[in-house]
């Protein structure tokens, strides 16, 4: 064992700076994927020579939560050479070979101490025989404005290549649901090298993977009975300054609000676009509540722009709105006019909501009712209903002469009267109406409202399943238990008001102008 020291100047006061930066986990892990990728792709020749033509990057990222947390991160890429090891812990120092993932010479040192207050690093390079170790102690470093730090160095094999770095004491110690979109935003960061085969990336011993969406095949809207096309257009840009913009646009087989949009892509790796966090411009998703925006998605490839240091926005030298007119017109342009298809087509199939997002809406708008109070504002509201039947999960796609239900029950004091309630999602062509209600008298009065799914009005304006649907059938649970309670309070026929809905919804709303 041999010790050396590196320095660590200029910038000691800028780690007690980084915690405070607006980072995400994701983005901030990314910085440690990106610094591993670089390696292997530097020295991708050499690896197979030393592993054989098999060889593949492997990133393993380990959160453990318990004493402070804890987040390793190894690869087995080239490693860290002893050349570079001086320039790799020095703020704001970029590597010579700026043209990939690692540019900036900031993100493992910003990463870390967003992270954590105690961190190291542990690297072999491929072809050297030494292992080198050295500690961050944040606090401690800025407390005594020490610009030098020790570096513990080890005998290993010449074939050795790894780098594992380690951070304990963590400012944030990411939570269950934090480390579900960890997962996921890494999936979708990194998809195109998870594609390509290059890499493998775990998560807590996971594999990541990212979930293709299945493109739409279907005929034109203004031809419903013509060929089935596939709805994905390549698109290649080049905008007034020379900048070149590739990739593509396409419509989701099956609209998604919280996945849908365009991801921007710089080097291969997601910069805008991932996870939750989409690039939906209005110009070309229309308002949020547009098919459009449920429907369309794609993948841009930015590679003549710049990146912020963060690397989780793109720098567009004031040229996004030239992209997005550019791209608008392309993705208009016949014989495939994407948007135009995404807005109008319908399909002529009923969607049948799988039965687990429709118990999931029920539950929503039974909880509604449970919170409330009694309509007469009854000191003591009383709301049971009993716990659902657990589900099968989501059902094999149904014909269109079988029927889909679901069923909710609750008890629920309105107007000084105890109802018992009953709600029906069914899916049924041979039913002409869209909201059924049937009453029950009795000492404990009763009604059942069904909602049909395969209503032409469903079809053409709520084939999409969630927020879409939800707001629907809260009206409809609405119109039909106001048509009993107006009926328990005397009124003449109330149930003409739900008989000619039905009548002009079908004849007259359920086709879109």
């Amino acid at each position: 064992m041999s010790d050396d020291s590196i320095s660590i100047r200029p910038g000691v006061g800028m780690l007690n700076l980084f915690p405070h930066m607006k980072y995400q986990p994701w983005y901030a892990l990314g910085e440690l994927v990106d610094n591993a990728i670089q390696s292997y792709v530097a020295n991708r020749d050499a690896l197979r020579d030393v592993e054989g033509p098999e060889y593949q990057l492997r990133i393993d990222i380990e959160i453990d939560r318990a004493d402070g947390g804890s987040i390793s991160v190894r690869d087995n890429a080239a490693g860290i050479s002893g050349v570079d090891w001086p320039r790799a812990f020095r703020v704001a120092d970029p590597p010579a070979d700026q043209s990939g993932l690692s540019q900036f010479g900031v993100g493992m040192k910003a990463a870390c101490c967003w992270f954590a207050r105690r961190w190291s690093v542990r690297s072999t390079n491929l072809g050297e025989r030494t292992t080198r170790k050295v500690d961050f102690d944040v606090p401690a470093i800025v407390e005594s404005r020490n610009e030098s730090l020790d570096v513990e160095e080890t005998a290993e094999a010449a074939e050795v290549h790894f780098t594992e770095v380690r951070m304990e004491g963590l400012y944030r110690v990411p939570q269950t649901k934090t480390l579900g979109k960890i997962k996921e935003y890494l999936g979708g960061i990194y998809r195109q090298f998870i594609r390509n085969g290059d890499v493998l990336i775990t998560f807590n011993g996971e594999p990541l993977v990212f979930a293709e969406p299945p493109i739409l095949e279907a005929p034109d809207w203004r031809t419903p009975d013509g060929d089935d096309h596939v709805w994905r257009k390549e698109v290649d840009l080049r905008l007034a300054s020379g900048r070149r913009v590739q990739g593509f646009v396409g419509i989701r087989e099956k609209g998604a609000t919280a996945t849908a949009g365009i991801a921007l892509f710089y080097r291969n790796k997601v910069v805008t676009g991932a996870g939750e966090e989409t690039y939906r411009p209005e110009v070309i998703f229309g308002r949020s509540n547009s098919f459009r925006s449920q429907r369309v998605f794609g993948e841009m490839h930015m590679d003549d722009f710049n990146v912020t240091y963060t690397k989780d926005a793109l720098v567009w030298y004031e040229e996004e709105d030239e992209f997005l007119a550019e791209l608008k017109a392309e993705l208009d342009r016949e014989p495939q006019p994407i948007l135009r298809q995404a807005e109008n087509y319908r399909s002529r199939k009923p969607v049948i909501v799988p039965t687990d997002e429709a118990q999931r809406i029920l539950d929503t708008i039974v909880k509604t009712f449970e919170q409330a109070p009694d309509i007469n504002y009854s000191p003591h509201p009383v709301v049971e209903f009993p716990p659902s039947a657990e589900s099968d999960g989501i059902p094999e796609p149904l014909s269109s002469t079988e029927v889909m239900q679901v069923d909710r029950e609750l008890t629920i004091d309105v107007v000084g009267k105890r109802w018992k309630v009953t709600f029906q999602l069914v899916a049924d062509e041979a039913n002409h109406d869209w909201l059924s209600v049937s009453e029950l008298g009795g000492v404990e009065p009763a009604v059942t409202i069904k909602v049909n799914q395969a209503h032409p009005f469903m079809r053409a304006y709520c084939e999409l399943p969630g927020d879409q649907l939800e707001p629907v059938w809260r009206v409809a649970i609405a119109m039909g238990l106001g048509q009993a309670i107006a009926r328990s309070s005397g009124a003449s026929m109330p149930g003409l008001v739900t008989k000619n809905a039905n009548v002009v919804l079908r004849n007259y709303l359920s086709t879109k102008a």
